[in-house]
């Protein structure tokens, strides 16, 4: 099979069931998340494997997959309201800590990079994932369910702006294309792509506002300049991340798209910074 047919079935495979998750119910939305989670943390802390500096790989899967798991339970039951927020503190910082605590023996080895290392991966995938989770339990499209409010068509919104983006700018550069984005980084990205993207990500975004409504005009349109801009820096970032590591992808777990962290690079980049400007602007 050509890698254009394995792009196109594992693209079509992905998106459905990507919605599908969000449109069935918040718990089946929330478990992808996690396992979209777990799956990018043992991928980031697989890739140093060859390298002299490297992240502990069992302690940085095991205690990202118990910060993941923090998120979920924060989201799924609303647990951050209740008695047990203090107890959920106690296990964030515990995962926080471990990569350093580890690395301490023994102590003679102890090695300030391969903390960070693992620190940064952990930090940067789940705080990402678990920020785009939250877009789905801030109750601004006033759906409710035994667990709280869940806006699937926020959550459906946001993954078709970033899409959109994508599509509109690599649409507009393949057309337009002529002055480098960021040529040391990614050759192919375009000053002309970015301002199609944008253009036609403002267009996605009445279309939105029409058909989705649950927050104004503008959210939709400032939600889709900020997902454009930084899933654009997201991508570059785990363009140079990988020209740094020598790899063409992060995994190949994905048929025709590598790795996880190829598939989400945008996301985990764009959704902390989407979510603020939800909860500061709602």
């Amino acid at each position: 099979m050509s890698n254009f047919w394995q792009r196109v079935i594992t693209g079509i495979f992905f998106v459905i069931v990507l919605i599908g998750a969000v449109v069935w119910n918040k718990y089946s939305f929330l478990a992808l998340c996690f396992v979209i989670s777990v799956l990018s943390i043992r991928e980031y802390a697989a890739l140093f494997k060859n390298r002299a500096t490297k992240p502990r790989f069992w302690v940085t899967f095991i205690a990202g997959t118990c910060l993941a798991a923090c998120w979920l339970l924060i989201n799924a039951v609303q647990i951050s309201a209740t008695a047990y927020q203090n107890d959920l503190k106690i296990i964030v910082f515990w995962c926080l800590a471990s990569p350093f605590v580890f690395e301490m023996f023994p102590l003679k080895n102890f090695s300030l990079p391969n903390a960070l290392l693992s620190l940064g991966g952990m930090v940067y995938i789940t705080l990402g994932v678990g920020c785009f989770e939250s877009i789905g339990s801030l109750g601004l499209c006033n759906n409710s369910t035994s667990a709280g409010p869940y806006d699937s068509k926020l959550i459906i919104g946001f993954l078709l702006l970033l899409w959109s983006s994508d599509t509109f700018a690599y649409l507009s550069g393949r057309a337009f294309g002529k002055t480098p984005l960021a040529p040391k980084i990614s050759p192919k990205k375009t000053w002309e792509g970015s301002i199609g993207g944008a253009i036609g990500t403002i267009g996605i975004s009445f279309i939105l506002y029409k058909t989705l409504g649950c927050i104004q005009l503008y959210q939709w349109v400032v939600l889709g300049l900020i997902i454009l801009v930084f899933g654009t820096i997201g991508d570059l970032a785990e363009s140079r991340f990988k020209r740094f590591l020598g790899i063409k992808d992060s995994g190949n777990i994905l048929p025709g798209h590598g790795g996880m962290l190829d598939r989400f690079d945008s996301l985990l980049c764009a959704a902390p910074v989407a979510f603020a400007f939800l909860v500061l602007t709602s």
